[in-house]
């Protein structure tokens, strides 16, 4: 099933990367700079924490209680929500939609936790789901030790499952993997630049794209 033949006048715009590379603070910069330039902009966080699969990731993931397989599928079943309640809806608008995280993270940790090929799994989201393809899929890449300062140096929970270095040295790989066989339009970008700079790379990317 696809969704991709569905009316789209907007862009889709995803930022992914190991925790602490910055997706938050470069998504909140670029959704401003691009809503100070007239567009009308719509951003998006996964897991959601309006369906009932994402409200469960959210409130059990961290503390460690969800088997692999089960977040997966979780992750899965909140995503197809999200395509057919925020993403398609924002695209048929016209809207330019950023996206912190999107499928390509479910293939990234989940081939760590779950043992399957990511192919397999962003297969299963593109078909199963007809998960809409982003214009660009932006990698912020930083070394896992980086990453994991920077998001132990936050507050919030420290995720049991994912926040362990040989674990993000893993899911970069994945990503960096990705970015190089997987059929999609990816750019991978600096992350241990400053955030500045990190944000401008982004930000004159999509100027191109949607100009």
């Amino acid at each position: 099933m696809s969704h991709e033949s569905a009316e789209r006048n907007g862009w889709l715009f995803v930022l992914e990367g190991v925790d602490g590379a910055g997706k938050t603070a470069v998504c909140n910069r670029v959704v401003e700079m691009l809503t100070q330039d007239g567009h009308q902009v719509t951003r998006i966080r996964e897991p959601t924490d309006e369906s009932k699969w994402g409200k469960e990731i959210r409130a059990r993931s961290p503390k460690g209680e969800l088997t692999p397989s089960e977040e997966l599928e979780l992750f899965i079943r909140d995503r197809e929500w999200n395509v057919a309640n925020r993403i398609l809806p924002a695209l048929a608008a016209g809207k330019v939609v950023l996206m912190d995280r999107y499928f390509f993270a479910t293939g990234a940790y989940q081939t760590v936790s779950t043992g399957l090929p990511w192919q397999e799994i962003l297969e299963r989201n593109r078909e199963e789901i007809g998960a809409p393809e982003p214009d660009i899929i932006f990698i912020l890449d930083l070394p896992a030790e980086v990453g994991l300062e920077r998001a132990l140096g936050r507050e919030g929970d420290r995720n049991e499952q994912f926040e362990q270095i040989e674990r993000l040295i893993s899911v970069r790989l994945a990503y960096l993997e990705m970015s190089k066989q997987d059929h999609g339009t990816y750019i991978v970008v600096d992350a241990t630049q400053s955030l500045e700079t990190v944000v401008l790379e982004v930000f004159s990317a999509i100027k191109q794209v949607i100009e």
